[in-house]
């Protein structure tokens, strides 16, 4: 009886470990997450939800992400699927509240920072909106709508001014949001710039030099000056 038992506990013990190790291996191995056995999903659990999410149908997204939530609530990219699942369910008002809550968990947690940023920019707030692009701007992911949501902020003299004072804060987001594009070489990027040192930012060199070097190319020589004068004061890199 003894050893029935044992080799029970074993045989259970065995399975646990191979259904962790599993869970663990989805997410390096994608492929995993289907053959990981449901009461072990954490990992590929997520990866589940992200798809179901995204093309599933509204209720199996949303039971699935309240699975994620219950097994793993701390991570603020699963509040905001489940977001995504209650606004494609119709709940806009549980949607906002999650969002906000997972912004305020994570900042580095992109989809609620850009839901954050349109919230701020609707309600009028362009200084929690700039502080929200700054933060999109630090992870520079691709599929964040950067050029669009950068034009959006600096298309008022309010906006600018918001962009101007976070501009103050430096950061490696800070490199990236002054490095040139076909999306960010706007009148209103030179202005904002301009701004920008007047308030006593110190930019980095390399990023406005090279900005610079675009707007000379393209013949543009009013946002060209208004860098050329930011130059004279930036931060050289060490």
């Amino acid at each position: 009886m003894i050893r029935a038992v044992w080799i029970t506990l074993m045989a259970g013990i065995a399975v646990c470990a191979v259904g962790a190790e599993l869970d663990r291996a989805s997410r390096r191995e994608p492929a995993l997450t289907a053959i990981v056995p449901g009461p072990f999903r954490s990992f590929a659990q997520e990866r589940l939800t992200t798809t179901v999410v995204r093309s599933g149908t509204p209720e199996i997204a949303i039971e699935t992400a309240r699975t994620l939530v219950r097994r793993r609530p701390l991570p603020s990219e699963h509040l905001s699927l489940l977001a995504i699942a209650k606004e494609r369910n119709g709940d806009r008002a549980g949607s906002g509240l999650l969002i906000q809550a997972a912004a305020r968990r994570g900042w580095r947690d992109s989809i609620a920072q850009q839901a954050m940023f349109d919230i701020a920019l609707g309600a009028g707030d362009p200084a929690e909106a700039s502080r929200r692009l700054a933060a999109l701007w630090s992870q520079n992911e691709d599929q964040v709508p950067l050029g669009d949501l950068t034009t959006r902020l600096l298309a008022t003299p309010q906006g600018r001014q918001a962009m101007a004072e976070t501009l103050k804060t430096p950061g490696r987001w800070q490199k990236a949001f002054l490095s040139p594009s076909s999306e960010n070489t706007s009148k209103e990027l030179a202005e904002t710039i301009a701004e920008a040192d007047r308030a006593g930012a110190r930019l980095d060199c390399t990023s406005l030099g090279r900005l610079g070097q675009s707007y000379a190319g393209q013949k543009r020589a009013y946002e060209e000056a208004l860098v050329a004068s930011a130059i004279r004061n930036c931060t050289k890199p060490d």
